[in-house]
């Protein structure tokens, strides 16, 4: 389901005639303008998760799981891949050509500090996990296992 049609239905159910007049004139001028503002926030983290994705598709990652919250509007994902696959220099040579797009440039330098820790580690784990949550704070985490 494409993002538009998706908050078009919320749009429908929010004014449908089943709501008292004052309760449905309230939603419609304090509800369906965040509808807007989340429609278009939903499509630029759905650009800035493929962009993301195609490039931790050449360190070898495969995304794990995807999850949606409505509210608070957030997309969870969840990235799997070899911690050895992850070179510093390729990593930062990366984050030269894409300095611009910030969402991916910290989800690079957390993979540069996780292989960082992994090089201290005794026993050393064989696999990162890379969380990934679009949302009104975004944020990157790792696991090692």
């Amino acid at each position: 389901m494409k993002i538009e049609s998706f908050t078009g239905k919320i749009k429908e159910k929010i004014t449908d005639k089943d709501i008292p007049g004052k309760v449905a004139e309230t939603i419609k001028e304090k509800v369906l303008p965040s509808i807007d503002t989340i429609e278009a926030k939903l499509q630029e983290w759905r650009d800035q998760y493929k962009k993301a994705t195609a490039v931790l598709e050449t360190f070898g990652f495969k995304v794990e799981k995807v999850s949606l919250n409505m509210v608070p509007p957030e997309i969870n994902s969840s990235f799997l891949g070899s911690i050895e696959n992850i070179r510093e220099e390729k990593l930062r040579n990366m984050i030269e050509e894409h300095k611009a797009e910030t969402l991916l440039v910290a989800m690079l330098k957390m993979l540069i500090m996780t292989r960082w820790v992994w090089e201290h580690m005794e026993p050393r784990a064989k696999s990162v996990t890379l969380h990934l949550t679009l949302g009104i704070l975004p944020h990157v985490k790792t696991e090692l296992k």
